[in-house]
């Protein structure tokens, strides 16, 4: 005989209501279009010159005139400026068979792409071989293979992961987050740099694959 009682849930739970609500994992970057403004910074912070400390006790006087206050007002409007070019994105998590399907339509889009890397692969094979003197033709192979697919899965990985951000990710515009396209993701990658688009790359990969953590606060 089983003598074990199974609990009665105190409320009851309706899955599709409850799954109704879910949303993904979902994380917020911010970018700046103003970062070469850094430079500008760098510059006038090195010309500042090193103020003496008012003798204590003296210090609510007022003492000297700081040396460096225009040079402190013209860095706090560079800051001002990068921190009005910010932007918000939101990344969300997507799903493995969305992941699949994006990488099959960077093959299936992209093959004329990936059969000119493919060349470009092969052709810096063969100049390696001749510059290191290999005259073995198993050997020039094995090199014009490994360039093959080294030259080949960048350009594919790039690909899919462009296509993955795009999907994955939306930017704030006014009161609202608006899904980006393919060319804006390009384009970017291609102004703001790698550093700061692969931000994107990194929140997606966190997305899809970290295990979310939620910590209740203590009541």
């Amino acid at each position: 005989m089983n003598d074990q009682i199974t609990p009665t849930p105190s409320t009851e739970l309706d899955l599709n209501e409850w799954l109704a609500t879910g949303e993904r994992t979902t994380h917020t970057v911010n970018l700046y279009a103003r970062l070469d403004l850094i430079a500008e910074i760098d510059a006038l912070e090195a010309q500042k010159v090193d103020a003496p400390a008012a003798p204590e006790g003296e210090e609510a006087l007022g003492g000297e005139r700081n040396p460096n206050a225009e040079l402190d007002a013209q860095i706090a409007d560079l800051y001002q400026r990068i921190d009005a070019s910010k932007r918000v994105f939101r990344v969300t998590a997507l799903t493995r068979a969305e992941i699949d399907s994006i990488r099959e339509t960077v093959l299936s889009e992209c093959s004329d792409k990936i059969d000119a890397a493919a060349k470009l692969g092969r052709d810096e094979a063969r100049k390696t071989c001749k510059r290191m003197e290999i005259t073995v033709p198993a050997d020039i192979n094995a090199y014009v293979r490994i360039g093959v697919k080294e030259f080949t899965d960048n350009l594919i990985n790039r690909e899919t992961t462009l296509r993955m951000i795009a999907q994955a990710t939306s930017v704030q515009v006014r009161d609202q987050f608006v899904q980006l396209d393919l060319d804006q993701t390009r384009t970017l990658y291609e102004k703001l740099g790698e550093a700061q688009a692969g931000l994107l790359a990194d929140a997606a990969d966190k997305a899809n694959n970290e295990t979310p953590e939620v910590t209740v606060p203590k009541s």
